[in-house]
């Protein structure tokens, strides 16, 4: 069995060719990570954990909200790390930002500590058998942290179903959740998830 949070989901390709690793974000794809950490409602002093990093593009946006606020963020591909790193030297170098080339599952990571944790296509949420790893997630939620789970679908079908089961499993381990969704242009579909566990009752 692997370890980790699968690849990101890159989502549906508009050319049928695959982009260079090095190549620009897109505009498209630089509107979905500004509608990501609008969503989230970055604070100055949020301690931020992203699974799933890619090239770095939202940590960029993240660390840029921040005065006394960090970003840990971690992706398994060594090449989406070294990019990632490359984008945000200056992050890295003053403090508000670390990036680690790790899976979810073996990396070193604080209980208690992120007021904010999320995914951005990263499908286990809504394909696999995700128990220990969103059980892990909860564990590294400081006290009134929450969960941001983000996917990218072409139609509204897909993305109610997506929505759809990332609720279904947040809420079976103990997560109140709520939706957002907004459509960009060519029909794309944003869409979030966001969990707060629930309390225990004593």
């Amino acid at each position: 069995m692997r370890s980790g949070l699968p690849a990101r989901d890159p989502g549906p390709s508009r050319t049928g060719t695959a982009a260079s690793a090095d190549a620009p974000v897109r505009a498209t794809a630089a509107h979905r990570q500004r509608w990501v950490v609008e969503t989230m409602a970055v604070a100055p002093d949020d301690q931020v954990l992203e699974i799933g990093c890619g090239r770095g593009a939202a940590v960029s946006l993240v660390a840029g909200q921040f005065t006394t606020g960090r970003i840990v963020a971690i992706d398994r591909s060594a090449t989406m790390v070294r990019i990632a790193t490359r984008r945000n030297l200056s992050h890295i170098s003053a403090g508000r930002a670390e990036i680690r080339c790790v899976g979810f599952d073996s990396a070193n990571l604080p209980a208690d500590r992120f007021t904010k944790i999320f995914a951005v296509n990263v499908s286990l949420f809504w394909l696999g058998d995700a128990a220990q790893q969103v059980a892990r997630i909860r564990s590294l939620l400081a006290p009134g942290g929450r969960l941001y789970v983000f996917g990218e679908r072409p139609t509204v079908a897909h993305a109610t179903a997506n929505l759809t089961a990332t609720e279904l499993l947040l809420a079976s381990h103990g997560f109140a959740t709520t939706r957002s969704s907004a459509t960009r242009g060519q029909g794309q579909v944003l869409t979030c998830v966001t969990g707060t566990p629930i309390a225990a009752q004593t």
